[in-house]
């Protein structure tokens, strides 16, 4: 953890262990479903805060930080206002889906920033690279998952649905396992080459002409 992006995801982990836990406990123990949808609704709002600070440690345009962190702000809006709204009826994915879509976009611009600069190591020896990918596959493989799964009550669909979801999420953490066997430096500006995108290697006007 000699990162901040790092150390945002090691809090991250320890946040997912103890909600995992507490719904359990809710859900088998106490038997308590309006806590136990509580507690999904409060888990999603604090990844969502979680998972913008560890791509704003690794952004580098100032721009991007800043649409990152000020989009913590209307998501924990909606959040709220969908819990309101939802209370005694069904679960609704609406915060979910956000969340999956914005961070789809996050996670392909982290990489598209990543490409247009040139450091002295290889981009997949990094534990940001993998475990952002690992969050990518995860927020792509289940963006469908949360969208139809109140489409149909079928027990066919329902089963292919979850085992859809299963595999995506055992997949996401494989890889976030994977992840903390590659090395990761802290980059500094010595290490980045930014290469200018109005860059014309083609264009050469030589100012003497021959006779």
């Amino acid at each position: 953890m000699n990162t901040k992006a790092l150390k945002v995801f090691f809090v991250y982990s320890i946040v997912s262990a103890f909600f995992v836990l507490f719904s359990i406990l809710e859900l088998f123990v106490f038997k308590s479903k309006s806590a136990y949808l509580f507690t999904i609704k409060l888990y999603g709002l604090v990844e969502y805060c979680l998972f913008a600070t560890f791509l704003y440690q690794l952004y580098q345009s100032t721009l991007a930080k800043k649409i990152i962190i000020f989009s913590i702000i209307p998501f924990v809006i909606v959040s709220i206002v969908n819990y309101y709204i939802s209370l005694g009826s069904n679960f609704s994915n609406y915060p979910l889906l956000i969340e999956f879509l914005a961070f789809i976009v996050f996670i392909i611009y982290f990489f598209y920033e990543k490409m247009n600069t040139v450091v002295e190591y290889p981009l997949y020896q990094s534990i940001s690279f993998w475990i952002s990918m690992g969050l990518f596959i995860y927020f792509t493989g289940n963006f469908f998952f949360f969208l139809f799964i109140n489409s149909s009550k079928d027990k066919d669909f329902m089963t292919q649905m979850r085992t859809i979801y299963s595999l995506v999420t055992i997949t996401k953490n494989i890889i976030l396992c994977v992840a903390f066997f590659a090395t990761e430096k802290i980059e500094t500006q010595e290490d980045i080459l930014h290469i200018p995108s109005e860059l014309d290697l083609d264009s050469f006007n030589p100012k003497t002409t021959l006779n």
